[in-house]
Parts: C-alpha cells; structure tokens; sequence
C-alpha cells in the first residue's frame, strides 16, 4: 500500500509593517508669508497655502532621522471640508512632492473649514503604494472671504 501525503501547506509570512513617520520641522506660509507653526490656522479664500517638513523616523537607538524617501511625480494630500465639526463629502487636494525625505504641500482652497486628517492621508498614501504611514496632528484651515 502506497500513501500519499497531501504537500505542505505553507503560513503565510506576514508583510512587513510600513515604518511610520512624522513630520519634523513644519514650515507653514500663506501667501508667502511664513506663519508660526500651530494646529489651526485662518486664511482668506484662495490664499496659496504652502506646507514644508520633513519626513522622520526614529532609528533602533531611539534618534530621530529623516527617512530618505523620493515619491515620483507629485502625489496629492487630500484635505476634507468639515461642516459643523463634522466631515463632509467634499475634499480638494494639495499639489505634493515628496523629494529624499523632504515633503511640500501647496494649493488654494475655496471658503470652509477644511482639516489634513491622517487617516485620510494614510489612505491616499496606500493607493499610491507608498513605503510608509504617517502619523500626524490634524491641521485645520478656516478659509474665508476677508471684510
């Protein structure tokens, strides 16, 4: 009698996780002016917004260092608009690059309240298969028509 044994099943590995990573050193200027650095800011209706920081991990010895990544192309940051605290549907873009580590964000938006969530970002981040998440504070803009 012959037996005949099924093959191996083999486990899965389990994929790697993406390294998460902060922004260091944000730099925020609405209509080329530099603003201070602070979770909510208010800007008049299409202010060119620019945002610039660095991408940074932390190493096996606990330092911070800039995680040397390069995106080709442009990616867009998607930014949602809130209605009463709440999300809405409607989400504009601001126009990306990520260049060794170093990420700048720009774009207008029309008049709301429009906030960079990090969860939506981390969505955006995996369509485009991006090696990493990031972990960020929401950033709100208040956009509205100066008196």
């Amino acid at each position: 009698m012959k037996l005949i044994s099924n093959p191996p099943v083999e486990t899965p590995i389990p994929d790697e996780p993406l390294p998460i990573l902060g922004y260091a050193n944000p730099v925020v200027s609405v209509d080329g002016q530099t603003r201070i650095f602070v979770p909510v800011f208010s800007v008049g209706t299409d202010s060119l917004i620019r945002i610039e920081a660095d991408l940074t991990g932390i190493d096996p010895l606990g330092e911070p260092f800039v995680y040397p990544v390069t995106l080709p192309g442009n990616t867009d940051t998607p930014i949602v608009r809130h209605a009463r605290g709440v999300p809405t549907t409607d989400e504009k873009y601001l126009y990306t690059t990520i260049t060794n580590g170093h990420v700048v964000m720009q774009g207008r938006l029309p008049s709301g309240d429009w906030k960079i969530l990090q969860d939506r970002v981390n969505e955006a981040l995996k369509v485009i298969e991006a090696p990493f998440e990031v972990s960020m504070p929401t950033i709100t803009f208040h956009v509205s028509t100066p008196i």
